[in-house]
This record gives C-alpha cells, sequence and structure tokens, in this order.
C-alpha cells in the first residue's frame, strides 16, 4: 500500500512539474538488423527532378527474423530534396525478407537520408507485412529506422526498431495502448 502510495506521488509530481507535452518519449526496441550491399543507381530524369533507382544486391537479416533480403526485387527510390546547406534526398524503399523456411516478410521504410564526403545517413519509418505465423503482429505495429551507408562498396547498415508508448507524463493509464510484443 506504502509503495503504492509512494508511485502515486511521484507520478502526481512529475505531472505537475511537467509543463511540455504529454506523453513521455516512445521506447523502441531493435526487432531487426540488416547489412547489406547495393548496386549501381539508375538515373531517371522526371518532371519533378532526377530519381535513382538503387537496387539490392545483397543482405543477411538478424534479430528477431533471420535470414536475407531478396535480391532484384528489393530496391529503393532516392530524389534531392531542396536544402542549402547539405544534400538531402526522400527514401523509399521496398525490400522483401526472406529466411531458410521461405517465409517472406515485405518492408517498406519511408524517410529521408543526408550526405557527407565520407558516408550517408538516414532516419524514417518502416511497416513490415507478412502472414507468418507468430509474426502477424507486425502488421499493425509501428516501426522506425535508421540506417547508414559507407561508399566505395564497404556496405551499409539498417536497423528497424519498434515503437511502443512511454507513457503518460502524469502517469494516467492509456487503456488502448497495446502492450510491446
Amino acid at each position: 500500500m506504502l509503495l503504492q502510495f509512494l508511485t502515486l506521488l511521484c507520478c502526481s509530481a512529475t505531472g505537475a512539474f511537467a509543463t511540455n507535452g504529454v506523453f513521455k518519449p516512445p521506447k523502441t526496441t531493435s526487432f531487426l538488423t540488416i547489412d547489406y550491399y547495393v548496386g549501381f543507381p539508375m538515373n531517371v530524369t522526371t518532371p519533378a527532378g532526377v530519381v535513382a533507382a538503387v537496387p539490392v544486391v545483397k543482405g543477411k537479416i538478424k534479430g528477431r527474423f533471420n535470414g536475407h533480403i531478396v535480391q532484384n526485387v528489393s530496391s529503393s527510390l532516392e530524389a534531392e530534396l531542396a536544402n542549402d546547406r547539405v544534400t538531402f534526398t526522400s527514401f523509399d524503399a521496398r525490400y522483401l525478407f526472406e529466411n531458410d523456411a521461405g517465409e517472406r516478410i515485405l518492408a517498406t521504410v519511408l524517410g529521408a537520408t543526408s550526405y557527407s564526403k565520407q558516408d550517408l545517413h538516414g532516419l524514417g519509418y518502416a511497416t513490415l507485412s507478412t502472414g507468418i505465423k507468430g509474426l502477424e503482429w507486425v502488421n499493425t505495429a509501428m516501426f522506425v529506422a535508421e540506417w547508414m551507408g559507407r561508399y566505395g562498396g564497404r556496405g551499409a547498415q539498417i536497423e528497424i526498431f519498434e515503437l511502443t508508448t512511454g507513457g503518460r507524463i502524469d502517469c494516467e493509464p492509456i487503456h488502448a495502448a497495446l502492450p510491446p510484443s
């Protein structure tokens, strides 16, 4: 009983002192990490500007799903975004993940990539879709992605994180929030 009272008191004080926002920052858990290699981009001139189509040559997936990226199906489209300071591109990738049992996950990653002379780095969100027994929850889960690539054929990495609520600052319950998977 004392523990419940102290928890309530602490949450009430936290809520009273919090002036910005309603929610605590979301929590992330790594779902999978991919080491992969891309081929040479093919540029296409469109009315909106040049778009680069970048094929994925190969990739190994580790985490809560283990397997590989299906090559010649997975690729990204990138288009330069207007920015006076640094180079940014939009990033629109479609990946097909497959494990040794032939089970597949379709992944979409959307975001923005920044470039330097040494490497590239991006952030975005991911959606996953599958019928794999035990992984159906990914169809409605929220994911964020972070990626980095190195020039000169040194590969790239992308990590996809499951995103869940961090709760309310005032410690009020969120009855509709799903627990982490």
